[in-house]
């Protein structure tokens, strides 16, 4: 079966690829927070015991092995015969880091021809959206997007709970709710009421 490549699938399948990329470095950065917990490296506004706790607890939830095995499948597609970390994290623990880190960065440049698709290239990083679009691999880059989305989620919300990270977002609301009341004493006639009612 052949595909017919058109540009804006390429373009759809390379916007997909960044945001999948953007996804993957977001749980990185909080997954090395998470690192720096685990090891006693990183300040902690909890006890360290339980600031651990909390971060392996998120851990043992099974996300970085569906996104390490979604990972290697994507890559062992783009990558035809290059050798990959195994995603098994029973034996290889650092094995969705390291697939992570081989999305970001393009993965080692094939040495020779591969038959991807019937492309005949090799699996340069700037072809890959064009190979995602010719094998079909649009969905799996979503899905990757996803689950990297989940484990980031989950990491963060670890870092919080472990008194790593702080919660950007309730600071963000209560801002906008201390706005608002602002908003409604001095623009919309707050103050005015309250001084008509006390006399």
């Amino acid at each position: 079966m052949t595909i017919a490549l058109t540009t804006p699938d390429v373009q759809a399948a390379a916007t997909e690829l960044q945001r999948m990329r953007r996804s993957l470095a977001m749980w990185l950065k909080y997954r090395s927070i998470g690192d720096r917990v685990l090891a006693g490296t990183a300040p902690v506004r909890k006890p360290l015991g339980y600031a651990q706790r909390v971060v392996a607890t998120a851990r043992a939830e099974g996300f970085e092995q569906d996104l390490a095995t979604r990972l290697a499948s994507l890559l062992s597609a783009l990558m035809p015969g290059q050798p990959l970390p195994n995603a098994d994290l029973s034996a290889n623990p650092q094995g969705a880091v390291q697939l992570a880190q081989i999305a970001l960065q393009g993965g080692a440049v094939a040495g020779g021809p591969s038959a991807t698709g019937g492309l005949g290239v090799a699996a340069h990083p700037w072809l890959w959206p064009v190979l995602i679009v010719g094998g079909l691999l649009l969905v799996v880059t979503t899905a990757i997007k996803t689950q990297a989305d989940l484990a980031a989620q989950r990491e963060q919300n670890a870092c919080i709970e472990a008194g790593a990270c702080t919660d950007y977002g309730f600071w963000l609301k209560a801002g906008g709710v201390l706005f608002l009341a602002w908003f409604a004493w001095e623009k919309l006639g707050g103050r005015d009421l309250l001084k008509k009612g006390g006399s």
